[in-house]
């Protein structure tokens, strides 16, 4: 039986109830470049403090597990509940905020796999996984929300307009800080799709430039770089000239600046917390690090 939903809200903040129990927040309304939307990391916010861990996750992903974890602190303040509906992308989620904009992007294909959980109809009892593709499947026939082009009408479905927030969005938004909260299964899909994300950008980088041998650290940085869409067109020949250089970790940091400080500096942060990171290079032939 679907999960009932009811919303809340005091001044800005907003808040739901899943049939009936614990109120729990959501986000706060925001605005952004002429946009409205909802956010739920800030100073103060009542956002349920569910943080990813690598430790908790070594088992099943090895060093995979502290690769993704620089990027989870400065992405998603390292927390699995983190929701952002006020940019261009219309709806992020996450600790590695999965953007919703991106034809069978990282958010698309989580999504995808979270509709094939067990407990799935609870909360979206509409949608559904037909021939790969996201559906709307309360009428006769599957309506896709996503194809190879576009997931214009998911951003829709998800958050109808950027114009205010609107209580399909909140619900929506309700449904899988809920679900994740609840469902250890929904956080090992959010790892899982975060290291699958993180491993493509690794071996799209050693295509493009070439990485065998060069360092986890330096890696995490180029992976980060990639799934944050810094720099656009810039990207690679920055990239290419820093592993060149002497102190390739530093220089591979100064890309994004100055617009991106506060990232890089938390992302330097992170990574010189974590010293492992620099045990270990990557190896093209074994497509992982060694």
């Amino acid at each position: 039986m679907a999960i009932l939903f009811t919303i809340s809200r005091l001044d800005r903040d907003f808040s739901c109830t899943a049939d009936g129990g614990a109120r729990f927040f959501v986000g706060r309304r925001v605005t952004y470049e002429g946009r409205i939307g909802l956010y739920n990391v800030f100073a103060g916010s009542k956002l349920e403090k569910l943080r990813y861990k690598a430790a908790d996750f070594e088992t099943e992903y090895g060093f995979w597990a502290s690769v993704i974890e620089p990027t989870a602190t400065v992405e998603g303040g390292g927390l699995f509940l983190t929701l952002n509906t006020y940019d261009s992308a219309r709806f992020t989620f996450g600790f590695g905020q999965f953007a919703a904009h991106v034809a069978n992007g990282d958010f698309v294909k989580y999504l995808r796999a979270m509709l094939t959980l067990p407990d799935a109809p609870a909360y979206f009892p509409h949608l559904g996984v037909v021939g790969g593709r996201i559906c709307k499947t309360d009428g006769t026939t599957p309506q896709p929300l996503e194809d190879d082009e576009s997931t214009s009408k998911l951003m829709r479905y998800l958050n109808p307009s950027s114009d205010e927030v609107e209580d399909s969005e909140v619900i929506a938004a309700a449904k899988l800080i809920h679900w994740t909260s609840n469902s250890a299964a929904a956080r090992a899909t959010q790892v899982k799709q975060m290291v699958d994300t993180f491993r493509e950008h690794v071996m799209r980088a050693d295509r493009r430039v070439g990485l065998d041998g060069v360092s986890a650290d330096c890696c995490c940085v180029i992976a980060d770089i990639l799934h944050h869409g810094r720099n656009g067109a810039d990207r690679w020949p920055r990239i290419e000239a820093a592993l060149r250089t002497s102190r390739p970790l530093a220089e591979l940091l100064e890309i994004g600046l100055p617009r991106w400080k506060e990232r890089l500096d938390g992302l330097k942060s992170a990574i010189a917390a974590r010293p492992q990171l620099a045990s270990k290079t990557w190896s093209r032939a074994a497509g992982d690090f060694r």
